[in-house]
């Protein structure tokens, strides 16, 4: 891996990892919510430092190149990120409904 792709992916990792603690401190993210958003900085710090061994792994799982394995393993992650919020967002809509529900019993008893 090219020296200058290993810098920008630590430098990347480092900044997204910053970035998602700052949120964490500032509370605008659920630590519930920002564990998936911690996995994809932290594995390409791990892929940036451990070049040599995610070249023989990409090669022993059938991609041609690092960058391909990389792509694809974000790709991965991004579509669970997706599928989970979804599931988040769904279940809140439930909520909502519910919570309209009884707002609107509420209401017919006080009158």
């Amino acid at each position: 891996m090219n020296v200058l792709l290993k810098i920008e992916m630590i430098l990347i990792s480092l900044i997204t990892l910053a970035l998602i603690i700052s949120k964490l401190k500032n509370k605008n993210m659920s630590i519930k919510y920002s564990i998936l958003w911690l996995l994809l900085p932290i594995l390409f710090l791990l892929m940036a430092l451990f070049s040599n061994t995610m070249i023989q792994i990409a090669n022993m799982l059938g991609f041609e190149l690092l960058s391909n394995m990389i792509f694809f393993i974000t790709v991965g992650i991004l579509f669970i990120i997706c599928f989970s919020l979804t599931i988040i967002v769904s279940n809140l809509n439930k909520k909502i409904v519910q919570l309209s529900q009884e707002i609107a019993l509420l209401k017919k008893e006080r009158k």
